[in-house]
């Protein structure tokens, strides 16, 4: 039979093997999400509101938008805590259970009596039960991970919204003024009797509609920008000026390399991979409980003598194997290998959507910028001098000022977007992609 020593040793060795599989922590996250975006999040001794390098005196850019959202956001600090308990989770299944003690104090002539009850097979199990717990907790680091992917996305997105609102708002700022020169113009004529009081009455509503138009974008910026705050969650960010600094990439990339580096290296799917090695983990470990082993040792004594029995208990696997906890793994091992092939599947599915979605938006901003929108500016200002000299009416005005505010909202549209393609590939990519 082992002597207590020998048991002490063994244990120390197996825990010593586990804990090398250990490395998930705050900090692995911070470097792989660092990695794959940039930024990382806030340590835990950190003090500061907001991370290095983000000044935002001179507006608040896309990339900026992100980290402040790893470094502050609370529902991700929050998801954070997953990675403590699955932490906690390992070092307790790195551990043997403990050994228990039985005293019998005598009464009358019988002798006193203890017991030592050592789980021997505990020790035996530590490698299997640390291998499910160390792949339980590589998977949710690494699902951490991806949730971190998912907020700089989120952030990206919600930073485009926030940078066409206020485009929106220059739009229609432009859109008033030219509305108001013309109400002017129209009054002049009107005065001068070139055209009918109730044709200045039109071409001035035109203008009230537009000051409406303006207070409208001016109120949705508002929302977007708050929108924004409270996804960044920041008390510093009062003064939010997001600027549009990012350059973004003339075309999309290729597809296949897309998506190979997608279904092999993303986050998520690299956790499903690892959920399925720990259920096959843990089937291991089940297996290894069909029988229990524990030693066994016995001391007696009185006054005049003493006596120790050394020996063990062991349970007979007569009716019960364990196949409940068995059943159940291989269930897990069957439920892991459908959800990572699911997963790649959809992995595929959102970038090729990302993608399709980046070329499209590419294709019409290119468009529109070099056919629809310097046409349409060159017609209106025809269209506003001809209206002066009294050679057009305001009809024609009005019809190439309105096709050229939806053109230039378009515009704005399109580049937001591209924006918010390039954020949702990246995502689905799960890395940054150079921009060519």
């Amino acid at each position: 039979m082992p002597s207590p020593t020998h048991i002490q040793g063994l244990a120390l060795a197996l825990c010593l093997s586990a804990c090398a599989t250990a490395s998930r922590n705050r900090g692995w996250v911070s470097d792989e999400l660092g990695h794959r975006t940039g930024h990382g999040i806030q340590p835990e001794d950190s003090e500061r509101s907001l991370p290095p390098g983000v000044e935002l005196q001179d507006g608040l850019s896309e990339d900026e938008a992100s980290a402040v959202a790893l470094w502050n956001s609370p529902t991700f600090a929050a998801d954070m805590a997953r990675l403590t308990s699955a932490r906690a989770d390992f070092a307790e299944a790195a551990r043997p259970d403990n050994p228990r003690v039985t005293l019998q104090a005598p009464f009358g002539m019988i002798t006193a009596a203890a017991s030592l009850l050592a789980p021997v097979m505990s020790f035996f199990q530590i490698p299997k039960r640390t291998q499910a717990a160390g792949r339980a907790l590589e998977a949710v680091a690494e699902s951490l991970v991806q949730s971190g992917l998912d907020l700089v996305r989120d952030a990206r997105v919600a930073h485009a919204d926030c940078v066409l609102a206020a485009a929106r708002v220059e739009i229609q700022r432009s859109l008033r003024e030219t509305a108001n020169e013309l109400a002017r113009i129209s009054d002049t004529r009107a005065a001068a009797g070139e055209i009918s009081p109730s044709d200045a009455l039109i071409v001035r509503a035109d203008a009230s509609l537009a000051t409406d138009r303006l207070a409208v974008a001016t109120r949705d910026e508002l929302i977007a920008l708050a929108r924004l705050h409270t996804l960044l969650g920041s008390d510093e960010l009062d003064q939010l000026r997001p600027v549009a600094e990012r350059t973004l990439p003339n075309g999309a990339p290729l597809l296949g390399s897309l998506i190979a580096v997608a279904r092999e290296s993303r986050p998520d799917v690299r956790a499903a991979r690892l959920e399925l090695e720990g259920a096959a983990a843990r089937l291991g470990w089940e297996r290894s409980r069909i029988v229990t082993l524990s030693a066994q040792a016995d001391v007696q004594w009185n006054r005049s003598q003493a006596g120790v029995r050394a020996g063990g208990v062991a349970e007979l696997p007569i009716f019960n194997q364990n196949q409940g906890g068995r059943g159940r793994a291989e269930a897990a091992i069957e439920q892991a290998m459908h959800r990572l092939v699911a997963l790649q599947q959809r992995v595929t599915l959102e970038v090729l959507t990302a993608r399709a979605n980046l070329e499209t938006a590419l294709a019409s901003k290119a468009r529109y910028a070099a056919d629809i929108v310097p046409p349409l500016d060159a017609a209106l200002e025809a269209a506003k001098l001809q209206f002066q000299l009294g050679d057009q009416s305001y009809l024609v005005v009005l019809d190439v000022l309105g096709r050229l505010g939806l053109a230039r909202a378009r515009m704005a549209e399109l580049d937001a977007e591209v924006r918010r393609a390039h954020a949702e590939l990246e995502r689905a990519v799960g890395a940054r992609l150079e921009v060519r």
